[in-house]
């Protein structure tokens, strides 16, 4: 009686009380279904039919096709069914809602539900209905055209943390991460079973590029000032990150890969008003994101660094060099410049550039030999700076560099004492950073006594 009763109510119900009723729904599915709730599937059939009742169909087809997200093979088998009777009218909804003129916010939270149901099932196994390059390409086709549209206007929140969860957002967010999960899984020729090879061919021929395009496309908001939330933004530098060791992605890539480098993923590893806002307002807070690695699975920052390391270790001929000029450029523009107006940010995002690259520069000529230098004139002098976040980075780099060979010992004993100092430091993330650093340098010293 539950089972018949509980979905009408998916509809009338609203959001936070929905929620409560979706996670018993959830329970119920999971414990019943399909062996004692054969009946559900037709149920979500029958509503997606109708108007009134096809936000509860998706609404529950979403828990449904969740159930079966991290199965093994054998155990998707009822997705499979799943996805026979209900993809076809799913695939119908999406393509009506798509072409609706001036949507309505409600159009994108039927848009999202669709793209998770899509992303259930497929996350790891491609249901072999959508094998079938037709049927691929109108989903695909439709995921694209909503990629690069423009999002409305009206109605998009100007708070920050509202914006980021507005429903049209999210659906870029939902669908770039589908498209990053395709591409993950064929990217690599070397690792798909006979029968999906000839899939993977064609989602690298017909489609890897187009969505490098429009993932290309989006980031250059961005760099004209215009927003992408955080999210968005991982997600695409993801997929450009892994397009790196394609040859074919990367001489797609190749003509602008300096204004992605310069002009989009240096930027994003500057310190920001975002980061001074919680720098002064939580500083417990600002600790917290800077070492939880959660967060970097999320940060544009780190995504950024992540491309940056991947683009020197897999394309480094040219890029280092020139990645490199474009940090010592930045190292002496701040030098010159007078008190009032350095690039205290630029040299921030430029000291993160140097620890990021750290192995790869101690490896590699002529910047291995130039690495002490590069610490005394440009790392050491910022350990005195009125900057907070400057004195920080400064820690964190020399930790970075704390094991290669000083040629002047007074330099590995001076490092080390202004980490020490740091852990005096007035600001909370200038002295975590020195703790941390200074475990570089006690490493370092391998069990020598040294003159402090």
């Amino acid at each position: 009686m539950v089972r018949e009763n509980i979905l009408g109510f998916v509809t009338q119900l609203p959001p936070l009380l929905r929620a409560q009723l979706g996670e018993s729904i959830k329970t119920l599915i999971l414990a019943d279904y399909p062996e004692h709730w054969p009946s559900l599937l037709h149920w979500v059939t029958h509503n997606m039919e109708s108007q009134d009742q096809i936000f509860g169909a998706l609404y529950v087809l979403r828990i449904l096709s969740r159930k079966y997200e991290f199965k093994s093979e054998e155990e998707r088998i009822p997705l499979y069914q799943i996805v026979e009777e209900c993809f076809p009218r799913l695939l119908n909804i999406f393509s009506t809602l798509v072409q609706i003129a001036n949507p309505p916010i409600e159009v994108a939270d039927l848009i999202k539900l669709i793209c998770k149901i899509f992303w259930s099932s497929i996350y790891l196994e491609i249901p072999k209905q959508l094998f079938e390059p037709n049927i691929f390409n109108a989903w695909i086709v439709l995921f694209l055209n909503l990629l690069e549209r423009p999002v409305p206007l009206e109605g998009q929140p100007s708070d920050p943390d509202a914006r980021k969860a507005w429903g049209w957002w999210k659906v870029k967010k939902w669908i770039t991460h589908i498209l990053n999960r395709l591409y993950s899984r064929f990217a690599d020729m070397k690792v798909h079973k006979p029968e999906s090879k000839a899939f993977a061919q064609m989602f690298q021929k017909n489609y890897a590029g187009k969505i490098l395009g429009c993932h290309l496309q989006l980031l250059n908001a961005i760099r004209t000032g215009g927003y992408l939330p955080d999210r968005v933004i991982n997600l695409i530098l993801q997929y450009l990150t892994n397009s790196l060791t394609k040859n074919s992605m990367y001489q797609l890539m190749q003509p602008q890969i300096d204004i992605i480098l310069f002009e989009i993923i240096f930027p994003l590893m500057c310190f920001n008003d975002n980061d001074q806002m919680l720098w002064d307002e939580d500083p417990h807070e600002y600790v917290r994101k800077g070492y939880d690695i959660i967060e970097d699975l999320y940060s544009p920052r780190t995504a950024a660094m992540d491309f940056v390391s991947e683009l020197v270790r897999k394309r480094g001929k040219g890029n280092l060099q020139k990645f490199i000029q474009f940090i010592v450029e930045i190292f002496m523009r701040y030098n010159e410049a007078s008190i009032e107006v350095k690039p205290y940010r630029q040299k921030d995002g430029a000291l993160l550039a140097i620890g990021t690259l750290c192995d790869r520069l101690k490896q590699t000529d002529p910047y291995k030999a130039e690495l002490e230098r590069m610490l005394v004139q440009h790392v050491f002098p910022e350990f005195s700076s009125h900057v907070g976040h400057l004195r920080a980075k400064a820690a964190w780099v020399a930790g970075q560099y704390a094991h290669i060979t000083f040629s002047d010992q007074d330099n590995f004993r001076k490092a080390m004492h202004c980490v020490i100092s740091g852990l005096r430091d007035p600001e909370l993330p200038v002295r975590v950073d020195s703790v941390f650093a200074l475990r570089s340098f006690v490493e370092a010293c391998k069990g020598e006594l040294l003159d402090t």
